[in-house]
């Protein structure tokens, strides 16, 4: 028999195309607002948060203190990307599925445990969970990406100045309005806070040059930012151990729960920048822990595990006050919540994504909405 061929040397094989990793300083950033969404939870949902003494009550007004300035970075972070790419059905159709496949076996799975109070109501919102928005943040993200063509095909065609005095003329009412006053007005929903944003957003990519950009991207803005949120934290915490009630309370509450609030979202774009800028190269361990961060929030959030979560597993009430324990529970719960949806990515959602029925839907989906995005070439 022949010899078989020699095996071509490494320096004779052409060299395997490396795709560079995913930049891990906005990756830190997505767990950090996790971390304060679960923690803001915590402070709402346990029914352990406390107020008697100062120093519980300011370290109960920090755990709620970066729930909101989260929820704006997230959208912050999905605009900036979208903005500059084609529509793709997938990313609206697995962001839902994974939504699906939680709340609907979770519910199920919270109906056979005694006292859960799960009935007929609560698996009804599960089958449905876009439309019933009890996970309001996923549901509302969702309509957004279906409206990303129409959005990105805005962004191209306007020009410079309508765009500008577009957003200006909006930010009125959804940025200037609840700012002066501490009330949503007549833009109340949260997905025209969304829009706003990523219209928002986009024009900052679009337009690097503009003031506000170079605002936020000052060395100062990211630590006059998280002075500001330390200041209403302090404010927050010192009027709830003092029963101060009415305006005051009204005004740093409204700051630290609106999204259109000025303050949040100059700290959510303030915070967006520093984290860009850190270069951390690709980091595999923080790469992968936030790609858990949807199923983390749905997880926790998913309302037939949320009172078992609290009061069952962790029995949150007989440690009411307790600032140890409540971060030993806001860590176990981003990390139990991390491995499980770590595990069903691989074992559930990859076989879903690389069937042939999904292939399908996501290209009749990319051949309906991804039409807009080819009627006006990228800036």
């Amino acid at each position: 028999m022949p010899a078989p061929a020699a095996m071509p040397s490494a320096a004779a094989r052409p060299a395997a195309v490396q795709k560079p990793g995913r930049e891990s300083g906005l990756e830190l950033l997505r767990i950090l607002c996790m971390l304060f969404i679960i923690a803001d939870h915590y402070a709402g949902q346990s029914g352990a948060a406390v107020y008697d003494t100062l120093p519980r009550a300011l370290f109960f007004s920090a755990l709620g203190a970066g729930s909101r300035l989260g929820c704006d970075i997230f959208v912050v972070l999905g605009a900036w990307f979208l903005c500059r790419q084609p529509f793709h059905t997938r990313r609206a159709l697995g962001l839902w599925l994974s939504l699906w496949l939680y709340t609907v076996p979770l519910t199920l799975l919270c109906w056979f445990i005694p006292g859960s109070g799960v009935g007929l109501g609560t698996l009804r919102w599960a089958m449905f969970p876009v439309s019933t928005q009890q996970l309001w943040f996923v549901a509302q993200y969702i309509l957004l990406l279906l409206l990303s063509p129409a959005l990105n095909l805005l962004l191209r065609a306007a020009p410079r100045p309508a765009m500008r005095g577009l957003l200006a003329a909006v930010g009125v009412f959804l940025v200037g309005y609840p700012t002066l006053f501490a009330e949503d007005g007549i833009f109340g929903d949260w997905l025209w806070s969304f829009v706003f944003l990523y219209l928002l957003v986009g024009y900052l990519r679009f337009y690097p040059d503009n003031r506000l950009s170079r605002l936020m991207q000052a060395p100062a803005a990211p630590w006059l930012a998280l002075a500001f949120v330390a200041a209403l934290t302090a404010g927050r915490g010192a009027a709830q151990w003092l029963g101060v009630g009415g305006k005051v309370m009204q005004y740093l509450e409204y700051y630290r729960t609106a999204l259109g609030a000025a303050p949040n979202l100059l700290c959510a774009l303030a915070f967006f920048f520093a984290f860009q800028k850190l270069r951390l190269g690709s980091v595999g361990a923080v790469n992968r822990l936030a790609s858990a961060t949807l199923g983390v929030y749905v997880i926790h959030q998913t309302p037939a595990v949320m009172g078992l979560l609290w009061t069952g597993l962790f029995r949150t009430a007989d440690h009411a006050g307790s600032a140890g324990y409540a971060l030993f529970v806001i860590a176990a719960v981003y990390l139990g919540c991390t491995a499980i949806d770590l595990a069903r990515e691989r074992l559930v959602m990859r076989p879903i994504r690389g069937s042939r029925w999904f292939a399908a839907l996501c290209r009749r989906g990319d051949e309906t909405l991804g039409a807009l995005d080819k009627i006006f070439p990228d800036r």
